[in-house]
């Protein structure tokens, strides 16, 4: 699911639209500028460079979106700072805890500003689970079985 949303796989039937679009009838540099843009993914572990601080490696995904905006820098210490992190900013991941790591993660998620991540923006998170207890957390649950989607309650 995760990787059809991301435009990585392509569905067996159906769409996949995202503000109206449906995003594989996109040229491949236009799917990519989506992936860039549109989609954050904060995975079940960190995947940080272990070369980079926590800082570069939330600056990482600006990289890959080409053009850039200004103040990234600036940007990647306010969600270290946002997540708990401030005092890390120039810590390897071999220095944090895996708590840690995964905090790095969801910063580095956010840098693009992405307006899916898996506040004050609008902003939809997407949590993919096996835990009951945890999905009635959500605001919104979707079941999804043998490739079909149940929406519930």
């Amino acid at each position: 699911l995760l990787s059809i949303m991301g435009g990585i796989l392509t569905p067996s039937e159906g769409k996949v639209l995202f503000d109206g679009t449906e995003i594989y009838g996109l040229p491949e540099d236009r799917l990519s500028e989506y992936r860039a843009e549109k989609v954050g993914y904060v995975f079940q572990f960190a995947s940080l460079l272990p070369v980079l601080t926590a800082k570069e490696n939330l600056l990482l995904p600006t990289l890959f979106r080409g053009s850039r905006r200004g103040g990234e820098e600036k940007l990647a210490r306010e969600y270290l700072e946002m997540v708990g992190l401030g005092a890390k900013v120039n810590a390897y991941p071999s220095q944090l805890s895996g708590g840690q790591q995964r905090r790095v993660a969801i910063a580095r998620a956010l840098m693009n500003e992405p307006e899916v991540v898996n506040g004050e923006k609008r902003i939809t998170f997407v949590l993919v689970t096996h835990s009951s207890e945890l999905a009635r957390e959500a605001g919104r649950q979707i079941r999804m079985s043998q490739g079909r989607a149940e929406q519930l309650g």
